[in-house]
Protein backbone atom coordinates (compact mmCIF):
# COMPACT_ATOMS: atom_id res chain seq x y z
CA UNK A 1 0.00 0.00 0.00
CA UNK A 2 1.34 3.75 -0.11
CA UNK A 3 2.99 4.74 3.26
CA UNK A 4 0.93 6.88 5.55
CA UNK A 5 2.24 9.66 7.53
CA UNK A 6 2.84 8.57 11.29
CA UNK A 7 0.72 11.42 12.60
CA UNK A 8 -2.08 10.18 10.24
CA UNK A 9 -1.90 6.58 11.92
CA UNK A 10 -4.25 5.61 14.29
CA UNK A 11 -2.28 3.23 16.69
CA UNK A 12 -3.11 3.71 20.16
CA UNK A 13 -2.46 1.63 23.90
CA UNK A 14 -3.65 3.94 26.42
CA UNK A 15 -7.07 3.19 28.57
CA UNK A 16 -10.23 3.58 28.22
CA UNK A 17 -13.65 3.72 30.45
CA UNK A 18 -16.02 1.12 29.47
CA UNK A 19 -19.55 0.70 31.46
CA UNK A 20 -21.35 -2.89 30.66
CA UNK A 21 -25.04 -4.04 31.20
CA UNK A 22 -25.30 -7.97 30.91
CA UNK A 23 -28.59 -9.96 30.88
CA UNK A 24 -29.62 -13.02 29.47
CA UNK A 25 -29.93 -12.64 26.04
CA UNK A 26 -28.88 -9.06 25.97
CA UNK A 27 -25.12 -7.15 26.25
CA UNK A 28 -25.11 -3.62 26.36
CA UNK A 29 -21.83 -1.47 26.27
CA UNK A 30 -20.20 2.09 26.25
CA UNK A 31 -16.99 2.75 25.84
CA UNK A 32 -14.80 5.92 25.71
CA UNK A 33 -11.51 7.16 26.21
CA UNK A 34 -9.94 10.82 25.77
CA UNK A 35 -8.44 13.25 27.96
CA UNK A 36 -10.00 12.15 31.02
CA UNK A 37 -8.73 8.20 30.59
CA UNK A 38 -4.89 9.83 29.71
CA UNK A 39 -5.23 9.76 26.14
CA UNK A 40 -3.25 12.80 24.88
CA UNK A 41 -3.50 12.41 20.97
CA UNK A 42 -6.65 10.19 20.54
CA UNK A 43 -9.96 10.19 20.99
CA UNK A 44 -12.39 7.00 21.27
CA UNK A 45 -15.87 5.84 21.22
CA UNK A 46 -17.57 2.49 20.80
CA UNK A 47 -21.47 1.80 21.34
CA UNK A 48 -22.49 -1.96 21.01
CA UNK A 49 -25.10 -4.28 21.37
CA UNK A 50 -25.62 -8.24 21.14
CA UNK A 51 -28.43 -9.99 21.38
CA UNK A 52 -27.86 -13.67 22.20
CA UNK A 53 -29.46 -17.16 22.78
CA UNK A 54 -27.38 -19.99 24.81
CA UNK A 55 -28.56 -23.35 23.88
CA UNK A 56 -27.16 -26.26 26.45
CA UNK A 57 -25.47 -28.88 24.98
CA UNK A 58 -24.59 -30.51 28.36
CA UNK A 59 -25.61 -30.22 32.34
CA UNK A 60 -24.60 -31.55 35.32
CA UNK A 61 -24.94 -30.41 39.19
CA UNK A 62 -21.74 -28.43 38.45
CA UNK A 63 -21.09 -27.93 34.77
CA UNK A 64 -23.05 -27.00 31.95
CA UNK A 65 -21.76 -26.50 28.50
CA UNK A 66 -23.66 -24.05 25.91
CA UNK A 67 -23.13 -23.17 22.45
CA UNK A 68 -24.18 -19.37 22.28
CA UNK A 69 -25.47 -17.98 18.96
CA UNK A 70 -24.96 -14.03 18.38
CA UNK A 71 -26.06 -11.14 16.39
CA UNK A 72 -23.77 -7.99 17.13
CA UNK A 73 -23.56 -4.65 15.77
CA UNK A 74 -21.16 -1.95 16.85
CA UNK A 75 -19.72 1.61 16.20
CA UNK A 76 -16.34 2.42 16.52
CA UNK A 77 -15.16 5.83 15.79
CA UNK A 78 -10.91 6.68 16.93
CA UNK A 79 -9.84 10.15 15.98
CA UNK A 80 -6.58 11.54 15.80
CA UNK A 81 -6.63 15.10 17.39
CA UNK A 82 -5.25 18.06 15.81
CA UNK A 83 -5.71 16.03 12.51
CA UNK A 84 -7.93 14.35 10.02
CA UNK A 85 -7.14 10.87 10.57
CA UNK A 86 -10.36 9.17 11.77
CA UNK A 87 -11.50 5.59 11.93
CA UNK A 88 -15.24 5.26 12.10
CA UNK A 89 -16.95 2.02 11.05
CA UNK A 90 -20.50 0.19 12.25
CA UNK A 91 -20.60 -3.33 11.32
CA UNK A 92 -23.29 -6.26 11.81
CA UNK A 93 -22.05 -9.84 12.72
CA UNK A 94 -23.13 -13.25 13.79
CA UNK A 95 -21.29 -15.51 15.71
CA UNK A 96 -21.22 -18.69 17.65
CA UNK A 97 -18.61 -20.66 19.99
CA UNK A 98 -18.83 -22.43 23.41
CA UNK A 99 -19.93 -20.91 26.87
CA UNK A 100 -19.18 -22.75 30.07
CA UNK A 101 -20.53 -22.63 33.32
CA UNK A 102 -18.54 -24.52 36.54
CA UNK A 103 -20.05 -24.17 39.96
CA UNK A 104 -16.71 -24.46 42.44
CA UNK A 105 -19.30 -24.93 45.20
CA UNK A 106 -22.50 -23.21 46.96
CA UNK A 107 -21.71 -19.67 46.56
CA UNK A 108 -18.97 -19.85 43.72
CA UNK A 109 -19.25 -19.82 39.89
CA UNK A 110 -16.90 -19.71 36.89
CA UNK A 111 -17.94 -18.73 33.44
CA UNK A 112 -16.19 -18.85 30.37
CA UNK A 113 -17.08 -17.94 27.02
CA UNK A 114 -15.60 -17.79 23.12
CA UNK A 115 -17.17 -16.82 20.22
CA UNK A 116 -15.91 -16.36 16.69
CA UNK A 117 -17.77 -13.59 14.67
CA UNK A 118 -17.89 -12.74 11.27
CA UNK A 119 -19.99 -9.61 9.37
CA UNK A 120 -19.93 -6.79 7.69
CA UNK A 121 -17.98 -3.41 8.49
CA UNK A 122 -19.60 -0.31 6.82
CA UNK A 123 -18.52 3.64 7.31
CA UNK A 124 -21.21 6.47 7.86
CA UNK A 125 -22.76 7.19 4.58
CA UNK A 126 -21.79 4.04 2.96
CA UNK A 127 -23.64 0.69 2.62
CA UNK A 128 -20.96 -1.78 2.80
CA UNK A 129 -17.52 -1.12 3.07
CA UNK A 130 -15.29 -4.72 3.83
CA UNK A 131 -15.86 -7.40 6.49
CA UNK A 132 -15.17 -8.07 9.81
CA UNK A 133 -13.42 -10.78 11.50
CA UNK A 134 -13.95 -10.43 15.19
CA UNK A 135 -13.01 -13.22 18.57
CA UNK A 136 -14.02 -12.02 21.46
CA UNK A 137 -14.02 -14.07 25.07
CA UNK A 138 -14.47 -13.71 28.11
CA UNK A 139 -13.84 -15.26 31.66
CA UNK A 140 -15.92 -14.54 35.29
CA UNK A 141 -16.02 -15.39 38.50
CA UNK A 142 -19.06 -14.54 40.57
CA UNK A 143 -19.31 -14.93 44.31
CA UNK A 144 -23.12 -15.22 45.60
CA UNK A 145 -25.09 -13.74 48.24
CA UNK A 146 -22.08 -11.19 48.96
CA UNK A 147 -24.63 -8.63 49.30
CA UNK A 148 -27.63 -10.04 50.32
CA UNK A 149 -29.13 -12.10 47.38
CA UNK A 150 -26.52 -10.26 45.01
CA UNK A 151 -23.22 -11.34 43.82
CA UNK A 152 -19.87 -9.85 43.24
CA UNK A 153 -18.64 -10.71 39.85
CA UNK A 154 -14.98 -10.53 38.58
CA UNK A 155 -13.81 -11.00 35.43
CA UNK A 156 -11.68 -10.21 32.15
CA UNK A 157 -12.81 -9.25 28.78
CA UNK A 158 -10.79 -10.15 25.61
CA UNK A 159 -11.91 -8.41 21.90
CA UNK A 160 -10.38 -9.02 18.86
CA UNK A 161 -11.18 -7.51 15.50
CA UNK A 162 -9.82 -7.34 11.85
CA UNK A 163 -11.75 -4.95 9.89
CA UNK A 164 -10.91 -5.25 5.83
CA UNK A 165 -11.79 -2.26 4.31
CA UNK A 166 -11.73 -2.75 0.56
CA UNK A 167 -10.16 -6.20 -0.36
CA UNK A 168 -10.61 -5.25 -3.86
CA UNK A 169 -8.00 -2.97 -3.13
CA UNK A 170 -4.45 -3.91 -3.46
CA UNK A 171 -4.09 0.01 -0.51
CA UNK A 172 -4.49 -1.92 2.68
CA UNK A 173 -4.50 1.58 4.28
CA UNK A 174 -7.46 1.59 5.66
CA UNK A 175 -7.28 -1.93 7.06
CA UNK A 176 -7.23 -2.12 11.00
CA UNK A 177 -6.67 -4.57 13.72
CA UNK A 178 -7.95 -4.12 17.54
CA UNK A 179 -7.41 -5.84 20.51
CA UNK A 180 -8.87 -5.08 23.50
CA UNK A 181 -8.10 -6.57 27.31
CA UNK A 182 -10.37 -5.42 30.28
CA UNK A 183 -11.10 -5.99 33.73
CA UNK A 184 -14.37 -5.57 35.07
CA UNK A 185 -15.46 -5.88 38.68
CA UNK A 186 -19.30 -6.05 38.80
CA UNK A 187 -22.56 -6.56 40.36
CA UNK A 188 -24.85 -9.01 39.66
CA UNK A 189 -28.85 -9.06 40.51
Amino acid sequence: GNVVDESELLNFNDSILRFRFESQGLDLSLGFGGSITGMNNTSYVNVSGRLFNNFRITRSESFMLLLPLQISSDLLQVQRNNSNAEFQQSSLSLGSGLSTIFKLGEKISFNLKATPNYGFSFSQGQLFGGNLFRMDGKGFLYIDDLFGSNALSIGYHFDYRSYKIDENSNNNDYDYDYTSHSITIGYAF
